[in-house]
């Protein structure tokens, strides 16, 4: 078998801990969960030569920079009486700051640090796993926006039409800047980490019934934040929900796939640790 579909068992002398495991390794139980042996994966870069990186160190800060500036002038140019923090792709942006500023914060941390240094193990799973939520929703927030709900979302006269430049921002841009980051850092991936994403949709759509029972509305006055969730549809909300999941495992797979291309490459350039 190739060896970018092999991998290695974890107890195996690859020499390597930054080596991929083999894909019978990834279907076992124990992979849904977020443990993994060298935390310090998470605060350095794949192509760094030195335990510690200070341009790495730069790039963390102006991406945390560059979503949350975003975050916090989107909600202050969009609060509308808080109907800001009802909507998907709102949630998804103000994850990719939340995500991208304690990214920052860590491998600060770390800079000053011994090298020895590790972050709390809780604080590791905790980062990796709303890493995980973060790139698998951006792609499908922009999915969704792209093919479902852009040509209505354009027209002039709708009240949560937002610029062409938060538009971007928020709908274009996070998919590729993520990626772009998952092929720069050195954390692994792990193929059923799917659930973390397709947990955070399901409790998004836990969150619209609520809302939707409670009797909240969009600014127009519409009983429902998306026309794929109207819930006086049951049978469609059933369909969405099962396609938005597929959509989701999908997706998670693909970065997965982006994961062994740069630890593909890492090998061979010798960069894998």
């Amino acid at each position: 078998m190739f060896r970018l579909l092999a991998g290695v068992e974890p107890d195996s002398s690859s020499g390597s801990q930054q080596e991929p495991l083999s894909l019978r390794e990834e279907f076992r139980w124990r992979r849904f969960g977020l443990d993994y042996n060298t935390p310090l994966d998470f605060l350095r870069s794949q192509w760094q030569s030195t335990p510690k990186s200070t341009p790495f160190l730069v790039y963390r800060w102006a991406l945390g920079c560059f979503f949350g500036v975003g975050v916090v002038g989107y909600i202050r140019e969009y609060f509308q009486k808080g109907t800001v923090f009802i909507y998907l792709t709102n949630w998804g942006f103000i994850l990719c700051g939340i995500v991208s500023i304690s990214g920052a914060i860590l491998v600060t941390v770390y800079h000053f640090k011994q090298e020895t240094w590790a972050p709390p193990n809780w604080l590791i799973k905790t980062y990796w796993a709303g890493y995980w939520i973060n790139i698998a929703i951006a792609f499908l927030i922009a999915s969704i926006y792209w093919s479902v709900i852009y040509p209505k979302d354009r027209v002039l006269t709708n009240p949560t039409r937002v610029s062409d430049v938060y538009n971007l921002w928020t709908h274009l841009v996070p998919p590729i800047a993520l990626t772009i980051d998952h092929l720069l850092v050195a954390q692994p991936a792990r193929l059923l980490h799917f659930v973390y994403p397709l947990g955070f949709s399901l409790f998004y759509v836990s969150f619209a019934f609520v809302y939707y029972l409670l009797g909240g509305t969009q600014i127009d006055g519409r009983a429902y934040l998306y026309s794929f969730l109207d819930f006086t549809k049951p049978k469609r909300i059933a369909m969405t929900v099962l396609r938005i999941s597929v959509v989701i495992v999908s997706l998670s797979n693909l970065q997965y796939g982006v994961y062994r291309l740069r630890t593909f490459i890492a090998r061979k350039l010798g960069k894998l640790q």
